[in-house]
Order: C-alpha cells, then sequence, then structure tokens
C-alpha cells in the first residue's frame, strides 16, 4: 500500500467577524472549515461535492495556502505544507496547481496568450532562453487542443472552453503532479463541459496527475472521479468510491442531494421518490456538538441534537457516513 500523494487531516478554517470602522475589533469568527480529513493518491480524482457555502473551495485554497488554515495538517508528497516558508513553498507549487472556475477572470486581459502560458515558465525558471520558452508555450497549448497561433492572441478572441484550455496550459507549464479544480467547467455550456472533462481525462491517463475535482453538479462527479467526499457545513459527511456512493448513498444530505438530479428516463423520473429539504444550510452557533444537518434531517431523532456522529467506515470499502441512522432515509 503507498502512501497518498495529499494528506489533509483535522484542517480548519475560521474567519474572523470585524466590527467598528476606525478601531475595528474582532467580535467572533464563523468557520468555513471545520475539522476536514481526506487522502489523495497518486493517479486518483477525488470529487469534492456540496452545496455553495458548504467550505469546498476554502479547503483547496487551504491545501495550496493561498489561504492560511488556522489549524491542522496538510502534507503533500510526504513534505509538510503548512511548515514551509515562502522559498520552500514556491518550489512546492511546481507541483500542485489550481484551476479556477471563471476563465473569464482567471485570464488577464492585457495579457497575450504566449505570455499567460509562459509566465509560470518564467517565475519558476523552468526554460533559460525565449526560445526554449515559446517552444514550450506551443507543446502546452497543442496539448491541450490548441494550436501555436493562438499564442499571439488575447483572451477576448476566445469562447469560454478555449479560455480554459488556456488556464490548463497554464496549469500544466510547471509539470504538476496535483491539480485542483475548482468548478473548471460549471461557466461553460453543455457542448464545452465535455470537451473540457475528456481533455482533462486524457491528460491525467498520460500525464499521471492526481485531480481534487470541487464541483457541486453531481453528474460532472459521477462521470471524472474514482471517489467522492460530500461535505455539509464545512465538514465532510459522507465519503465513498463513486459506484458505492452513487449506488448506495447513507447519509440523508447525500440522499436528497441525488434525488435531486434529473434523470435521462421520463418514466422513471415521473415515478421515483423526492427528498425535499426544508430550510437552508445556514452556519449557527447551536449546531456546535451536535450533528450540523439535524435540523433539516427526515429522520433526525434526539441523539443527533446530543453529540456529533463520527465520519466512520460501515464496512470494508471504507464507505464511511457521519450519520447515526446511515441508509434509513432509503427505508423509510
Amino acid at each position: 500500500m503507498t502512501s497518498p500523494l495529499l494528506e489533509v487531516r483535522d484542517v480548519r478554517k475560521a474567519f474572523p467577524i470585524v466590527r467598528g470602522h476606525s478601531l475595528r475589533r474582532s467580535v467572533g469568527s464563523i468557520t468555513a472549515v471545520d475539522g476536514v480529513s481526506l487522502t489523495l493518491g497518486t493517479g486518483e480524482t477525488l470529487g469534492l461535492v456540496g452545496e455553495s457555502g458548504c467550505g469546498k473551495s476554502t479547503l483547496a485554497r487551504c491545501i495550496l495556502r493561498l489561504i492560511e488554515p488556522t489549524a491542522g495538517q496538510i502534507e503533500f508528497d510526504g513534505r509538510d505544507v503548512l511548515a514551509c516558508d515562502k522559498r520552500e513553498l514556491r518550489r512546492l507549487r511546481r507541483d500542485m496547481q489550481i484551476i479556477f472556475q471563471d476563465p473569464y477572470a482567471s485570464l488577464n486581459p492585457r495579457m497575450r496568450v504566449e505570455q499567460l502560458v509562459a509566465e509560470p515558465l518564467v517565475v519558476h525558471e523552468i526554460t533559460a532562453t525565449r526560445r526554449e520558452t515559446r517552444a514550450r508555450v506551443t507543446e502546452l497549448l497543442q496539448l491541450v487542443g490548441l494550436a501555436e497561433e493562438h499564442a499571439d492572441r488575447y483572451p477576448h478572441s476566445f469562447s469560454g472552453g478555449q479560455r480554459q484550455r488556456i488556464g490548463i496550459a497554464r496549469a500544466l507549464a510547471t509539470s504538476p503532479k496535483l491539480l485542483i479544480l475548482d468548478e473548471p467547467v460549471s461557466a461553460l455550456d453543455v457542448s464545452s463541459r465535455a470537451q473540457i472533462l475528456a481533455l482533462l481525462e486524457g491528460l491525467q491517463a498520460r500525464l499521471g496527475l492526481s485531480y481534487l475535482f470541487v464541483s457541486h453538479d453531481l453528474s460532472v462527479v459521477r462521470y471524472i472521479s474514482q471517489r467522492v467526499a460530500v461535505m455539509y457545513l464545512g465538514k465532510i459527511v459522507e465519503l465513498a468510491t463513486r459506484d458505492a456512493l452513487f449506488h448506495h448513498p447513507q447519509h440523508p444530505y447525500t440522499q436528497a442531494l441525488l434525488s435531486a438530479v434529473p434523470l435521462p428516463d421520463p418514466e422513471h423520473e415521473r415515478h421515483r421518490r423526492r427528498i425535499r429539504l426544508k430550510g437552508e444550510a445556514t452556519p449557527d452557533v447551536s449546531i456546535i456538538g451536535s450533528c450540523r444537518f439535524r435540523t433539516r434531517c427526515p429522520v433526525a431523532r434526539q441523539v443527533c441534537a446530543e453529540s456529533e456522529p463520527p465520519l466512520e467506515s460501515a464496512d470494508a470499502s471504507g464507505h464511511a457516513a457521519a450519520c447515526y441512522f446511515p441508509g434509513t432515509l432509503h427505508r423509510t
């Protein structure tokens, strides 16, 4: 059993609540990520799903230290990410890159494609001459399905799918081992979405990349991931292989999410059971020390208010759910 490429242990991130104009003071905090632990193997895709505001993107940025975690441990390729100084972190980031959600906002409109893709090569001193840099840029553009002549154009002249390809080429410039994909296809139309997903699959097979795929779209996660982690209000509430999670979901929140995914068969769609949740996923101090989903859960009982259920495996496959009554909703 090889050690995981990425290991996250009990990571937390709290943002202070500040009041006042001239004399600003902290009056509390909001915990966006609350004790998350997960692993990611070499060449694996782990899907991270949940509602907007559940902490997915915050966790992704904590892993890269784009924002500093409040507590926890992060190990990447055997190295302690949180113990790195600025110089060590810079070297480490050659191996871990991020692709952002919005290809319209993530590319500088005043830079040509050659400059955008070459920037990591220059920053990390990967190429020595302009000719070498241009050759590497051309190679990267062709790798993502673009042509050499695209290097001389500006981002505004490309479609959304093409811009995301440019973002992928830029992320691949340093030959990373890990790509964190933060909603990489949510801003694209259906056709472009399918093309980008196929591209990502091909790149993973060719380059041996590992993906942390952040999304709220369960159909996309089902297509590309080998394992799936479901987040709710800063916590992982279910973790399983793709097939186990989609065929035998255990947590009521996961079951509710899956019941909202449209089915291609109209007859099946018409007769299947929908699980409608009440209220919204709103952080509240009252959830501390209890199940944070209990106020919306159709099967919640007294014990759910008295203590927080741990994320425990129910079988040998490692399928884990943070619920005292896993699978109950499917049996009611």
